[in-house]
């Protein structure tokens, strides 16, 4: 069968987003079916607030302070882009097979719908609107209820992400008449049965993240087939995407001070500060990730590739309006029957606690 994914994708230093798309594609492949990205990126297609409101933002001087802030920090997130390639669009070239059009809006996806015999949204948080008022985010809500295309056309979600615990009434009633057109419908996190089954869908599953679909000696494979830069010395990996963690990154590097291990600390999502980075390519970062004598994270697929990799791992558990989030990781560790791995108050002893971990069940 031809499979349309609608997923996000377009990242250049986010890795789970990107190994993620690989992941599905990959395992779909492998049963025989010819799947492929639809490249809808929303960022366009958000409804603008009506002009009063715009202006009175204007005028806020809260506003006005947030947007310069936001507007000097992507210019320093674009500058550090560009002087430190990851080469993302390289490994999308090469691993990911991509609609041709790069579709822009939930009316581009209507006017001229891909051609698939089944639609797939999912994996990552494909579902979380981040509490935006309906009416700005309606299009890109119907985008990613698979609103578009034939009516033969079957659709399903699978390990698709809320992100949230909860939703308001207002989703609800815009998400249910979608979500009844669906075929299949599947979760990544178990808190996600229960938001689908408020919107009307009533057999819902929880599946497993489409990396954990994937054995680790396909990931090594992946790494070893391109060029690699490898520390010359041991390390503990710090990764680290932009949310509000619970504790100081400083932290992070008192403790490999003590353990006389060298931190190889990469970001994502636009993280800014002032330590030094290592700008990994995709398979460099899964080759760290492998070969580290700890990683220390608070990315949920990170998460998944130390416990693939059979490493001792500790997660930075996510704070203020990101806190919802943890529940991505709380579904992980129950997926593989695990103790949790979170570091609370600077007590970094949950490395040196060795775990057990089963394979999900698919």
């Amino acid at each position: 069968m031809k499979i349309g994914i609608m997923t996000f994708w377009w990242s250049d230093d986010n890795y789970g987003q990107l190994l993620q798309c690989y992941a599905l594609q990959k395992y779909l492949r492998r049963l025989g079916h010819d799947p492929y990205l639809i490249r809808y990126k929303w960022y366009s297609d958000v409804i603008k607030n009506p002009l009063p409101i715009r202006i009175l933002k204007a005028l806020n001087p809260i506003y006005m302070y947030k947007y310069v802030k936001n507007k000097r920090n992507k210019a320093l997130i674009k500058k550090e882009a560009d002087k430190n390639s990851r080469c993302f669009d390289d490994f999308r070239k090469r691993y990911i097979a991509q609609s041709e059009i790069q579709f822009s809006s939930l009316k581009q996806l209507r006017e001229n719908p891909p051609i698939a015999d089944v639609y797939v949204v999912g994996s990552d948080q494909v579902w979380n609107f981040w509490n935006n008022p309906v009416r700005r985010f309606r299009n890109i809500m119907h985008a990613y209820f698979l609103d578009f295309g034939a009516a033969e056309t079957k659709r399903a979600s699978y390990a698709a992400s809320w992100g949230v615990k909860n939703i308001s009434a207002a989703y609800i009633k815009e998400i249910s008449p979608l979500l009844s057109k669906f075929d299949y419908v599947s979760v990544r996190e178990s808190s996600g049965i229960d938001l689908c089954r408020q919107c009307g869908a009533k057999s819902v599953k929880w599946a497993p993240d489409p990396t954990q679909l994937l054995s680790a000696d396909t990931y090594r494979e992946l790494y070893n087939e391109n060029k690699l830069r490898k520390p010359q010395n041991t390390y503990l990996l710090l990764y680290i995407l932009n949310n509000k963690c619970s504790i100081d990154i400083q932290a992070v590097y008192n403790f490999a001070a003590s353990k006389n291990l060298e931190v190889i600390y990469v970001t994502g999502n636009g993280t800014i500060d002032t330590y030094a980075k290592f700008f990994a390519t995709i398979p460099e970062w899964l080759y760290l990730i492998d070969n580290a004598e700890y990683v220390i994270t608070n990315s949920f697929h990170c998460s998944v590739f130390s416990i693939l990799f059979d490493k001792q791992f500790a997660v930075l558990p996510l704070t203020g309006k990101y806190a919802g989030m943890n529940s991505r990781l709380d579904s992980l560790f129950n997926r593989y029957e695990m103790e949790s791995r979170f570091i609370y108050a600077n007590d970094f002893s949950v490395l040196d606690r060795p775990y057990s971990a089963k394979s999900p069940i698919i």
